[in-house]
């Protein structure tokens, strides 16, 4: 249902900015707009990496959007889209929803999955770096993000300021630890133990996440990235509501 009603919405948005072009060598990078960066953004959507506007620009949302797919599939992680990027989107396969509402970290691909009211979405994270920092007592504090099961306990509705930074809307899951938005989500670890999420994404959950749920923090080893298969033709197929052809390409209308 929920495939459907963001491709009603945004195919009324593909006929206003026209006809889609064909995808060729070129990516796609911020500052980009139009039908092909919408029609990105529909999938991306769709596939519950995306919960930005279907405005067909491509800006900070769709950046991270693209982030957090290159790094669940294992890919170079760049907030760019690639030609390539289309074919690997195709043959996408988000995780499985969940009866159990929770919230599941990768520290090693630095992504963190939501299993709520039977839908998944998809964040790109930044954990702990693992460098050295001051802390509260002057002594020298490895940055450290906890591994384990825990569940949330405490959730401030705002901004809450602490001597490392400013956390906003933050959960929090074991002592000082929270997973909280950031103005700076690299692709990398840089954090001093949190998990950074977008300011956006924190909004987004603060509506969604409850306390008591259960967050897991833990290190997959990380993903090998899938074979392409061979380019596919340019027929286009009508599924679920939703013009998609072999490689992820719009309509044109």
């Amino acid at each position: 249902m929920r495939r459907i009603a963001v491709t009603v919405v945004a195919l009324t948005v593909v006929v206003a900015f026209g006809a889609s072009p064909a995808f060729g060598a070129d990516g796609l990078a911020e500052g980009d707009s139009g039908s092909t960066v919408l029609h990105l953004q529909i999938r991306l959507a769709e596939e519950g990496l995306y919960r930005g506007p279907l405005d067909g620009r491509y800006g900070p949302a769709t950046a991270q959007a693209v982030m957090a797919f290159h790094k669940y599939l294992g890919l170079e992680r760049s907030f760019e889209w690639t030609s390539d990027d289309w074919r690997y989107l195709a043959a996408f396969e988000a995780p499985a929803p969940s009866p159990e509402d929770r919230v599941e970290v990768d520290l090693d691909r630095q992504i963190m999955v939501a299993y709520l009211d039977g839908e998944v979405a998809i964040f790109p994270v930044s954990s702990a770096s693992g460098e050295l920092y001051r802390g509260r007592g002057g002594s020298l504090v490895r940055a450290r993000t906890p591994e384990g099961t825990f569940t949330f306990y405490r959730h401030i509705d705002g901004m809450r300021r602490s001597y490392l930074g400013a956390l906003w809307r933050p959960w929090y899951f074991v002592g000082g630890y929270a997973i909280h938005g950031s103005p700076s989500v690299p692709a990398y670890p840089a954090s001093h133990g949190c998990i950074r999420v977008p300011m956006w994404e924190a909004d987004w959950l603060a509506d969604r996440l409850e306390i008591g749920m259960e967050v897991v923090v833990y290190r997959s080893g990380g993903v090998t990235p899938p074979e392409l298969g061979p380019v596919p033709g340019p027929a286009v197929s009508f599924d679920e509501g939703s013009f998609v052809g072999p490689v992820g390409e719009p309509p044109v209308v």
